[in-house]
């Protein structure tokens, strides 16, 4: 899982950047260095001891998918208010539904 979201992450990231213009290394770089940045974060997320508190280990999902989407969001010349915005409640969601996961999955 790791893997494929950092390659969809790192393709996507450029494919915003470019606004339909010609694809040059920056952003190719920008796709390599953000893929392989979120697909680090996850791995570590996955391989968090499940004796951590879910709610320690939901606020960290929620907070890596917060920063990645509003990184996202930013790329596209969005104010850094709206991206803050969409990252909060990107995160605020994931925290949610992570939380419950654990809660409900994990004994």
């Amino acid at each position: 899982m790791p893997v494929t979201l950092g390659i969809l992450y790192g393709v996507w990231a450029p494919f915003i950047q470019r606004h339909g213009g010609p694809l040059n290394a920056l952003q190719i770089a920008l796709g390599l260095i953000s893929g392989l940045a979120l697909a680090g974060l996850v791995f570590v997320l996955m391989w968090l001891p499940k004796t951590i508190e879910p709610e320690l280990r939901a606020a960290a999902f929620g907070v890596v998918a917060g920063m990645s989407v509003g990184f996202l969001h930013s790329l596209t010349y969005a104010s850094v208010l709206r991206s803050s915005g969409i990252g909060l409640a990107v995160g605020g969601a994931m925290a949610i539904a992570t939380f419950y996961y654990f809660h409900t999955r994990e004994a």
